[in-house]
């Protein structure tokens, strides 16, 4: 629940369909879980016995895409054990796995854990071995950022040409590799990729230091990187750049970050000279007082301290505006237009836009919602909630044909401002009759063959979900939509639901509704829906978002199943419901677990008076957050409306999740009953005052 999709083997498929990962830490409650790292712990039936988990049914694959039942065992044992971060499990299940097409994976999965310790004869024979294969492209970076840790330069100078990637912290210190054992200056390359990340990163920091001690950076590029700190929360990694500065200096800026109040009333009283240290610790200390106490900020930058550059003072006007939209101030659209106002000059990113958009629609304030969208589309023309709410302000000011259009060219029926649009135009959300004929058998075959595609569903039926996902996604990449289409039955027949959603959605010339929306274990959820009053679509439209009905995966917080119960609600629910006899270890099996799960959702959607965005908010970030968040509307505005509400919701990962939820409810609710479905009405929000209850759910 808490963090909704399971571990990162949703995460990279999610990242290939174009949705973002959330970074920041998702709150929750004992009903929420965890799901943003490797998923732990998933059984499949070949270990059931031996752990004592119940687990999901076996994938019925046959010939070369099916791992013996010992085999697979080894190598959920291996997978497990690499979770954990003991390499033993897999090293002992190598001698027997020798000549198995999953050998890679698991020896892998003993070097991995303890790179620190490799050597690089070593790495050099797991390279010899699998060479060309995703996982020695996974430790092959990995032991490039052990090496930059090690500053072995000259081992890292060698095993760098083979890197294929582009991670930004591996450039770094491969400049500092070139700079520690040529001399070369490569700061200019250090420092483009050091003001592009907001925490600096270990490469980039690495190498910034060792170009620092040499002089390669100046004075004024350093204090540049402090406001990137200071400005995105990093101000302990600020501080360990301080050792480069003046005694004087380091001073100042330990206190604009231990007492940024103080600085910045200081240069309030007195002003600030144009370029001394002075007047950078007090910007330091107005990006620290915008994250912390926004409204303040925004006093003190509006001519409250004389001396700073425009620059400077749009910066931490936009800062303070956005914290104000993510604490969801009432003021914070205005504090918007103040902040343009204060800092013409100033460059908003594209973040910057999406909070201000979202303080715009709350205010109901059309012309910036106009403004915060159109500048979205400037940064990306194919941004769907861009494009949607663009067309909503343009119909809000009067200019209903050129929102007729911008809608026309995002109305579909498979996503959420898809539907969102289609409804817009005042249409029903119906899915379209037909579906692309089924992949013959030669297309079949032909994906069949291919050994990124068996050792995914070899992986996958050994219960290494994560792992699977990854190599599946690896051996997709750049297929067109009659492979995708092919690879995507192959796995829905061996009934792996998560890669089969995997390549079904990244079809982009027709929907095959029966892959992209699958609905297996349908007599559970009759009956789970029936116990519950749960619709059957909102619980499929769940338990898609939770698992990819990956029934036996365990997030890394060790929530559970389908449905995604952390063990502290699974008894809780259970002891509600009466349910006789619940032992901890029936939480994976799929119809306890979608009975505990329908019914915790059920509960959810009583307290929130049926709306199913709330009861979908509560279950991804605990039920306390979202009546909070429905009752900061302004005051004497009228009821919030649901899709803003969805909006404007401040954690990232939450605000997609209801997004996803409601945007499948309302195709599996078609699918279902073959009719017309809205999405609004899923949107609906219960009334700050007939919600209750909230200290009597977990």
């Amino acid at each position: 629940m808490r963090d909704g999709i399971v571990a990162a083997a949703l995460c990279a498929m999610l990242l290939l369909a174009g949705l973002a990962r959330a970074q920041a830490p998702t709150p929750g409650s004992p009903a929420a879980n965890g799901a943003s790292g490797p998923a732990r712990g998933a059984l499949s039936s070949a270990s059931a016995a031996v752990s004592g988990r119940a687990a999901a049914p076996a994938p019925a694959a046959t010939g070369s895409l099916r791992l013996d039942p010992v085999a697979a065992e080894l190598v959920q044992r291996a997978w497990q054990g690499f979770e954990r971060g003991d390499p033993k499990p897999a090293m002992a299940a190598l001698p027997a796995l020798r000549g198995s097409p999953l050998e890679d994976w698991v020896a892998y999965w003993a070097l991995a854990p303890r790179l620190q310790q490799a050597t690089p004869t070593e790495y050099a024979a797991y390279a010899q071995d699998w060479p060309h294969t995703l996982p020695l492209r996974r430790l092959r970076a990995q032991w490039l950022a052990e090496l930059g840790r090690r500053k072995d330069w000259n081992d890292f100078l060698q095993v760098y040409p083979s890197y294929d990637g582009d991670d930004a912290q591996l450039q770094c210190l491969a400049a500092e590799a070139r700079f520690e054992t040529t001399g070369r200056d490569t700061s200019a390359r250090v420092l483009s990729l050091w003001d592009k990340a907001p925490s600096g990163g270990s490469g980039c920091n690495s190498a910034a230091q060792s170009l620092l001690a040499a002089g390669h950076i100046d004075q004024q590029a350093l204090w540049r990187r402090m406001r990137g700190f200071f400005a995105s929360g990093q101000t302990r990694t600020a501080l360990e750049f301080t050792r480069w500065l003046m005694p004087a200096d380091r001073a100042l800026v330990r206190e604009a970050a231990d007492d940024p109040v103080r600085v910045a009333l200081r240069a309030a009283r007195r002003g600030v000279r144009a370029g001394t240290a002075a007047h950078r610790a007090a910007v330091l200390a107005l990006l620290r007082m915008a994250r912390d106490d926004p409204q303040q900020a925004m006093r003190l930058v509006d001519g409250g301290v004389r001396g700073l550059r425009p620059d400077e003072r749009g910066q931490v006007a936009w800062l303070a505006a956005r914290t104000a939209s993510a604490q969801l101030l009432p003021d914070a659209a205005a504090m918007f237009r103040r902040a343009r106002r204060i800092g013409p000059a100033w460059q908003p990113t594209a973040e910057d836009w999406q909070w201000c958009l979202r303080a715009a629609l709350r205010a109901s304030d059309w012309a910036l919602v106009r403004r915060a969208s159109a500048n979205l589309l400037l940064a990306d023309s194919d941004d769907s909630g861009a494009t949607y709410w663009q067309a909503v302000a343009l119909s809000r000011t009067g200019h209903a044909r050129q929102a007729h259009q911008l809608w026309l060219r995002i109305a579909r029926p498979w996503d959420y401002y898809g539907q969102l649009a289609t409804e817009a135009l005042g249409r029903d959300v119906r899915i379209p009759q037909g579906v692309p004929p089924a992949p013959d058998a030669a297309a079949l075959r032909a994906q069949e063959s291919r050994r990124g595609i068996r050792e995914a569903l070899m992986l996958y039926q050994a219960g290494a979900y994560a792992p699977a996902a990854w190599q599946w996604v690896d051996a997709t990449r750049g297929a067109d939509d009659e492979q995708l289409h092919a690879a995507a039955q192959l796995a829905c027949s061996r009934q792996a639901w998560l890669l089969c959603i995997s390549a079904s959605d990244r079809m982009t010339g027709g929907v095959d509704w029966r892959q992209r929306y699958v609905m297996p274990f349908r007599q559970a959820v009759a009956s789970a829906s029936r116990d519950s009053g749960v619709g059957e679509a909102f619980i499929y439209g769940i338990m898609r978002q939770e698992s990819r009905f990956t029934a036996g995966i365990r997030s890394w917080a060790g929530a559970d199943g389908l449905m995604q119960l952390m063990p502290a609600t699974a008894r809780w629910v259970a002891g509600k419901i009466g349910l006789a006899g619940f032992q901890a270890d029936a939480v994976t099996q799929v119809r306890t677990n979608v009975t505990l799960g329908s019914a915790y959702l059920g509960m959810l959607l009583r307290r929130f008076d049926g709306s199913q965005a709330m009861a979908a908010a509560g279950y991804n970030a605990g039920p306390g957050r979202p009546a909070r968040w429905r009752g900061m509307q302004l005051p004497g505005s009228n009821a919030l409306d649901g899709a803003i509400f969805t909006e404007s919701i401040p954690i990232e990962q939450t605000r997609d999740y209801v997004k996803h939820v409601l945007a499948n409810a309302t195709v599996y609710a078609a699918l279902l009953g073959d009719s017309a479905q809205s999405l609004e009405s899923r949107l609906a929000l219960a009334n700050p005052e007939q919600i209750s209850g909230v200290r009597q759910m977990p």
